[in-house]
């Protein structure tokens, strides 16, 4: 029977190729993969806490009650625009 499976050009459904190595398919190739580099991610965010989070000395330029204010001016401004009369023409009556 192997005489025929050479002779045909191979088997499509056996593990072995011509070369003698198993062919996996690709999902089973990209499992491998990702299972093989998982460990050297997590070994990246270990490095990474073993840092000391930096001191946060963030001093605001401004007080936010400007930014309250110009809000509150522009609030005005929209509804003092929305609620103008239209002077369109004498037929709106």
């Amino acid at each position: 029977a192997y005489h025929l499976l050479e002779s045909s050009g191979g088997c499509r459904d056996c593990p072995l190729d011509g070369s003698g190595a198993l062919s996996y398919p690709a999902p089973m190739r990209l499992s491998r993969t990702i299972a093989l580099l998982a460990p050297l991610s997590l070994a990246t965010v270990a490095f990474a806490q073993a840092e000391p989070p930096p001191d946060p000395n963030f001093t605001p330029a401004t007080s936010p009650i400007v930014g309250y204010m110009i809000v509150a001016i522009l609030f005005g401004v929209i509804v003092a625009v929305s609620l103008m009369p239209s002077k369109r023409s004498h037929t709106d009556l």
